[in-house]
């Protein structure tokens, strides 16, 4: 099954700032049953999941993901954004992070890997456990390396059995910009091993850039049928610390209003 691509805002972490996403995505005409279903990303760690602090301005205290996940409800697809160095008992993190009700009632099912080559055995073990978790892959710059498309392609075709999504973002939330001409010819070859992963592009997505992108990435595929996902570039820095910025409305409500007239 091929699930529908998203346009995803990443890194709300307070009631007020998923209530304003919420709302900024249904002004714009976002629902579930949109061509682009609107996706909120919440960031999770190994370290705030085991409830130690962190400086990160974009993640939220892990015992307050169910009162967002709520708040969210079924008006946004939800996906919790999880990064870990402990690989050997990744199952168990994910089953703990997906525990107190988030998978089996629903309000979440989905998890982005923030981790560079997760280990493939732990991914079909939390897959026999959780079988409906969709996993959207991470194709970080990381990744890519020095590797050609075609041996990224290879790279993650292991894991085709398990991902739904493989998100392309040699950016990590950082705001940095991607090179649009290497980051189609990744796509064009994962579609060509992975026909049924659906593909998205990150990486210093704004209001200013979107539309322009937008429409590039649509002329050179042909298609729309791909997942945006923003996170670094609608917030405003308070230091150059990686996380040290504040979620900016008026930046968050220009790239969802622009990246719908460009979908549409």
């Amino acid at each position: 099954m091929r699930f529908k691509p998203y346009i995803g805002i990443t890194g709300p972490a307070t009631i007020d700032e998923v209530k304003y996403v919420v709302e900024e995505f249904q002004k714009a005409g976002y629902n579930l049953g949109s061509g682009h279903p609107p996706m909120i990303g919440f960031l999770v760690s190994h370290k705030t999941l085991s409830g130690e602090p962190t400086k990160n301005r974009r993640y939220p205290k892990v015992e307050t993901l169910r009162v967002l996940l709520e708040e969210v409800g079924k008006r946004a697809f939800t996906t919790l954004h999880y990064n870990s160095k402990e690989q050997s008992t990744l199952a168990a993190q994910l089953q703990a992070l997906f525990g107190e009700g988030i998978y089996e009632e629903a309000l979440c099912r989905a998890v982005q890997l923030n981790i560079v080559n997760p280990d493939i055995c732990q991914i079909g073990e939390i897959k026999s456990r959780l079988p409906d978790l969709r996993i959207i892959f991470q194709v970080s710059h990381k990744t890519m390396g020095g590797r050609t498309p075609r041996e990224v392609a290879q790279h993650v075709l292991p894991y085709s059995n398990f991902i739904s999504y493989i998100l392309i973002d040699p950016s990590g939330g950082k705001g940095a910009e991607f090179d649009i001409g290497k980051s189609l010819q990744i796509s064009e070859a994962l579609k060509e091993r992975l026909p049924l992963v659906t593909v998205g592009f990150a990486g210093g997505f704004t209001g200013d850039n979107v539309a322009q992108r937008t429409r590039t990435l649509i002329e050179r595929l042909g298609t729309s049928d791909f997942c945006i996902d923003a996170e670094g570039g609608l917030r405003d820095k308070v230091t150059d610390a990686y996380g040290d910025d504040l979620f900016n409305r008026e930046k968050v409500r220009r790239y969802i209003e622009t990246a719908a007239k460009a979908l549409k």
